[in-house]
């Protein structure tokens, strides 16, 4: 029967697969009338194949505390001084020496960045040359704690103080490295067979063979296998599935800088837009954007390879999606508008439009903006993003790192995009019909059994220089859309059967009759930080940019069987 019209809710569904969706508000029992809008269910009741009801046998979704997590904060893909291009190529300026001030820079900014876990990659070049205690950058002076055998840790336990913004808390720090599309995470040793340590997995560059032995070495050395800038051209689909790899990123914050110069995917060209923007965040700080927010220049237009290969490859074998901040603290331009400089002449008659931008182009070096801090600041990227992850709560920081590899291997954690905002009651679980027991983003749930997807509600994340009640402004509030995604075994290009809204806290329930592995995506128009862009415009002198429609949150798969 349909009864749509006993609720009020917003869906957007395509008719082209069974689905059924109830709402429901309240943190754990559904009630039978929410205070949204209707017409747009009806019209989902309406299309072949859906149905749109209250649910009231439903129990609801208990918080994941309930269920037994805790929620570990996390950054894969960082480099240190140890990188050889990291830190303005100081490794390579100095060869053997390492920049003890960028040492400094990484270690504050990873305590104020609010982490549980940092998984740093550094270049094996150099990385894997140097012991452990010194790529964990050990400092037993300032109270670290190192993990593991004595002389030989494999994780370092940071207890850091308070902050302006963050409570005392604990970080821990592991070791790994990136080679071409190789990403190892929390590995405890360097490899016995160092050509592994950082062997391509382009498929152009190495045999299949032994891109698995190179898999099998990091899996030996008790590390995770991930694949770095899923986005680029020179790695398969083909390549990650036959892999053995076990999480690919998603996003890559580096990744989605090369799409403004038109260094992506091929094809790609450069972005003068969006290049042009930044003269705004290089102005005078009173009348600058936020520059913590310089993200949204380009955020809109992300490479989006990384995150169709990575559904793809989902369709052949469970590969965790994961979020890859690539921090370099490196970004030096040069003076391409000095004397004999490449854009001389154009500069010139740019100046009086871009003033900021051009001084920086005719000086070269860091880019620093209106805060005078460089964009690429460590902490400043630091909080632009983050893996949420799943793990066993109530244990102590030593086992922390393992215990959020683990997770990331299962699949249990979401990628977060947190300069938009903290996504306070992000969830979605199943109700296993065979077994009545709560099954987790990264696992698998019977045919008929019900997902339970709750909306965020925007809020800051403690460093934020926008409020609580900027988010719920009534003049500039952020519009939440959540994205059903299903991914068909052996189809590589999956299918997004709903687009749902609700008010924050609201409980959507999704019923799907095919097998598959169904995700969600949680897209954000980020109204609230209008009053820190001051009016800053797309490239194309269109929309205010915090009218643009953003990915938010990217969660892994419930597979349904």
């Amino acid at each position: 029967m349909r009864t749509a019209h006993l609720i009020r809710a917003f869906a957007l569904c395509s008719p082209a697969f069974g689905l059924a969706l109830c709402l429901s508000c309240g943190n754990s029992k559904p009630s039978t009338a929410t205070d949204v809008t209707a017409a747009a269910v009806d019209a989902a009741a309406d299309a072949p194949g859906v149905d749109a009801a209250p649910d009231s046998s439903q129990e609801g979704l208990p918080t994941p505390a309930e269920r037994g997590w805790s929620i570990a904060r996390n950054v894969v893909h960082i480099h240190s001084t140890y990188s050889h291009d990291a830190c303005d190529g100081y490794i390579d300026n100095f060869p053997g020496q390492v920049s003890t001030t960028c040492l400094d820079d990484l270690r504050v900014a990873l305590c104020e960045s609010g982490l549980d876990v940092a998984f740093l990659t550094d270049h094996p070049s150099h990385s894997k040359e140097f012991g452990f205690d010194k790529l964990l950058q050990v400092n037993l002076d300032k109270g670290d704690t190192p993990v593991g055998d004595k002389g030989a840790p494999h994780a370092n336990v940071v207890h850091c103080p308070k902050s302006d913004a963050l409570p005392a808390r604990d970080v821990v720090l592991t070791v790994g490295y990136e080679g071409t599309h190789n990403m190892a995470i929390g590995i405890h040793h360097h490899f016995t067979d160092g050509k592994l340590q950082g062997l391509s997995f382009s498929d152009k560059d190495s045999a299949i063979e032994d891109v698995k032995k190179s898999v099998a070495a990091i899996h030996a050395a008790k590390g995770v296998s991930c694949n770095a800038h899923s986005e680029e051209d020179d790695i398969s689909v083909q390549r990650m599935v036959q892999s053995g790899m076990d999480c690919m990123e998603v996003y890559n914050t580096h990744a989605n800088f090369k799409t403004i110069v038109g260094m992506g995917s091929a094809g790609s060209k450069m972005n003068l837009g969006r290049v042009f923007l930044l003269d705004k965040l290089l102005g005078p700080k009173d009348l600058s954007p936020d520059p913590d927010l310089a993200v949204l220049i380009m955020l809109d237009i992300q490479p989006e390879a990384a995150f169709t290969k990575w559904q793809a490859v989902n369709s052949e074998r469970k590969v965790a999606g994961v979020i890859g901040n690539d921090v370099h603290q490196n970004v030096v331009l040069e003076a391409f508008c000095g004397p004999g400089g490449q854009f001389e002449t154009l500069c010139d008659g740019l100046v009086d439009k871009y003033p900021h931008l051009v001084a920086l182009l005719k000086k070269g070096g860091p880019v620093m903006l209106a805060d005078g801090k460089r964009i690429d600041d460590y902490r400043r990227l630091l909080r632009w993003i983050s893996n949420r992850t799943l793990i066993p709560p109530g244990k102590p920081a030593t086992e922390r790192a393992e215990l959020t590899k683990a997770a990331i291997v299962a699949a249990r954690t979401w990628a977060v995009y947190d300069v938009l905002g903290d996504p306070q009651g992000l969830d979605m679980a199943a109700r296993d019909k065979a077994t009545g027991k709560w099954v987790e983003v990264g696992d698998t749930a019977a045919m008929g059994s019900t997902l339970y997807l709750r909306v965020p509600d925007v809020q800051p994340m403690p460093w934020a220089h926008w409020t609580a009640a900027d988010a719920h402004d009534p003049a500039n509030l952020p519009t939440v859309s959540l994205v059903v995604w299903r991914i068909a075994p052996g189809d590589p290009k999956a299918q997004k059967l709903a687009t749902l809204s609700g008010a924050p806290g609201s409980l959507l329930m999704v019923t799907p009759d095919q097998p598959g592995k169904y995700h969600l995506e949680v897209r954000l128009v980020p109204k609230h930080l209008r009053k820190l862009m001051k009016g800053m415009l797309s490239a194309e002198d269109g929309p205010e940019l915090v009218d643009l429609d953003e990915r938010w949150a990217v969660g892994n798969p419930i597979e349904i069987k």
